[in-house]
């Protein structure tokens, strides 16, 4: 089972921050979902743009507040990044 640890964010939701979930456990979780199904590469350009846009380059972050990038933001930094490699 490939899932995101922290679950979809429902708390967040409900208080009107949906929009600033963190998709990262999720997105990692599609890395080990790739990789099991034989999509090595493709899994580890995901990974490798996930570690850059979290704790390499850090262009944007997400707080799950407004103080941060939205979820959607995040994602286009992700494949954005995933493009570049």
């Amino acid at each position: 089972m490939f899932e995101a640890i922290h679950g979809s964010a429902p708390r967040m939701v409900k208080e009107g921050r949906g929009d600033y979930a963190d998709p990262c456990s999720m997105l990692r979780a599609s890395v080990m979902l790739l990789d099991h199904i034989g999509k090595h590469e493709e899994a580890h350009k995901l990974e490798q743009a996930l570690d850059i846009c979290m704790f390499t380059e850090k262009k944007i972050a997400i707080t799950g507040r407004e103080t941060g990038c939205t979820c959607r933001e995040f994602g286009q930094y992700v494949m954005d990044t995933v493009k570049s490699l």
